[in-house]
């Protein structure tokens, strides 16, 4: 993402704390702002920046 930019990201994941940026929930990963889960799905605002994700679906 370019430098002083934000992103939405939604992904399908059981709950905020089974996404995954390393060992880290992206919910607490700095930066990123958790912003709901509804329907089997996460919604998030982060920086700019690179990240690794793992979505825990089941």
């Amino acid at each position: 993402m370019p430098a002083n930019s934000e992103a939405a990201l939604r992904l399908p994941a059981l709950s905020a704390d089974a996404v995954r940026e390393g060992r880290t929930p992206l919910a607490r990963a700095d930066g990123v702002r958790f912003t709901g889960h509804a329907d089997g799905v996460a919604s998030y605002r982060l920086p700019s920046g690179t990240y690794r994700l793992t979505p825990r679906l089941r």
